[in-house]
């Protein structure tokens, strides 16, 4: 059986939604855009590895799970109110 890899750039970002902010990292193909993997990926989960997740419970308040740090965490598309590069 052959493996074949599409090689990806890591990027990292901080992601904004209603409940929490995730820093980590995105994967996308080499020299593409992100706003492009992002259209891309409508009506789907995205993958952050490296994640360090900071829930709110009300806007400028964390709750207890906040800043630990996860392998891998996935993030509802139709969730995220902002997205920017690290």
């Amino acid at each position: 059986m052959v493996h074949m890899k599409v090689p990806k750039d890591k990027v990292r970002v901080k992601i904004k939604t209603e409940s929490a902010v995730i820093k980590g990292t995105v994967y996308t193909l080499v020299n593409g855009r992100l706003s492009d993997y992002m259209t891309s990926q409508k009506g789907k989960f995205l993958p952050v590895t490296d994640a360090e997740v900071h829930y709110q419970e009300e806007p400028g308040r964390e709750i207890n799970e906040s800043g630990k740090k996860r392998e891998i965490v996935f993030i509802n598309m139709e969730k995220i109110e902002m997205i920017e590069y690290l």
